[in-house]
């Protein structure tokens, strides 16, 4: 029989969890500092060992995916935590099955009740890790270091969350802040060297969304073999594409370009970067239209420059093309970012346009994203 692991991906697709909190435990396995991220459900869930010099993750899965669904898991009392390394699908009946060899956590009386309110996690998780490739089992208690929530009445200032992304020598953490009756906010990232956890960068001034775990994606985007870094701007899940922030890695240092959208393209031949924006609508005949604007930017000293916009309208019914005018191109703009016409300067989505800008009759303003996710 051929084993194949689960990525974690499929199993949150399988679970469709809806996210809530997100906690922080730490403690110890023997002799080991750990950590533990989880959401609110124990399905996206990982742990870190703190002297392991790659600060490797180690992704778990709730054994709530083995009965049929996780959406009663506060009804549990216990809870196990299994290694994703020893999960896989058996190929002949297509079923997610469990290695003999496999390692896991077992939490007991996971839920804590305060007040006759909704059950919540407590500020303890206590229980054993059992590692099945030595069949060890270590006493485990880890203490709740803090909690991320989105209730209106919480407030917290400057958490850092550890992104699920990183590179060889780097990780990464989300900074994250919060006032009451308002949503959290990434107003940074801090970049940790593995090795030694020392703080190589502060990026700050951020105020963009909150995207869990998934704040940042590493990616290569001037071809020079070193990973760069983008950030999330938006909700991924609100959105067509993730609007991402852009900063070149020059000698382990990440620096600000002034390139940021949805659906960049990055092109090796020509050192440049393309962003891309569909419409589509009808015309008076009902014919299907297409309009695509496309921004160049070309690639110089660390910095992606803006060179033009391209307006490309196409009838989808009758497959002709032609260049758009001012009219069709500045529609496209106004319809591609629901303008907020009470507030022009509110944008529902990303903008093609160099910086934060937005066409406004007949004329070019400054802009800014409203999320009402």
């Amino acid at each position: 029989m051929k084993i194949k692991n689960i990525p974690l991906v499929l199993l949150l697709i399988l679970s469709s969890p809806v996210l809530g909190s997100t906690y922080v435990y730490k403690g110890h396995i023997a002799n080991k500092e750990i950590t533990l991220y989880s959401d609110s459900n124990f399905i996206n869930a990982f742990w870190v060992d703190k002297d392991d010099h790659k600060q490797i993750q180690h992704p778990l899965s709730s054994d709530c995916k083995f009965i049929s669904s996780c959406d009663n898991v506060s009804k549990q009392t216990d809870l196990t935590l299994y290694d994703d390394t020893d999960i896989y699908i058996d190929n002949n009946t297509n079923q997610i099955k469990l290695k003999d060899s496999i390692s896991y956590f077992k939490f007991n009386h996971i839920w804590a009740e305060q007040n006759k309110a909704p059950k919540i996690f407590g500020q303890n998780l206590m229980g054993y890790w059992f590692d099945g490739k030595k069949n060890q089992q270590y006493t485990v208690t880890l203490q709740k270091q803090f909690e991320i929530s989105n209730k209106k009445e919480d407030e917290f200032n400057h958490l850092e969350l550890l992104q699920s992304d990183s590179s060889d020598k780097a990780y990464f953490t989300a900074v994250l802040s919060k006032k009451k009756q308002e949503k959290i906010r990434l107003v940074g990232i801090n970049v940790y060297a593995k090795n030694n956890h020392q703080l190589l960068q502060k990026i700050r001034n951020l105020n963009y969304s909150y995207n869990y775990f998934n704040s940042i994606e590493l990616k290569d985007i001037n071809f020079d073999g070193q990973l760069d870094l983008a950030i999330k701007k938006y909700p991924s899940q609100s959105r067509l594409g993730d609007n991402e922030d852009y900063y070149i890695n020059v000698n382990g240092k990440f620096v600000a370009t002034n390139l940021w959208g949805s659906n960049i393209y990055f092109n090796s031949k020509d050192s440049t970067a393309t962003g891309q924006k569909d419409c589509y609508d009808y015309n008076e005949k009902q014919q299907k239209i297409l309009t695509t604007i496309q921004s160049i930017y070309h690639y110089k000293k660390h910095q992606y420059i803006h060179i033009k916009n391209s307006c490309l309208l196409k009838n989808i019914d009758t497959n002709q093309d032609r260049q758009c005018n001012d009219n069709e191109y500045n529609n496209c703009l106004l319809k591609r970012n629901n303008i907020h016409f009470d507030n022009p300067h509110y944008i529902d989505e990303d903008n093609i346009l160099y910086k934060n800008m937005v066409w406004y009759k007949g004329k070019i303003i400054d802009g800014y994203v409203y999320d009402d996710d």
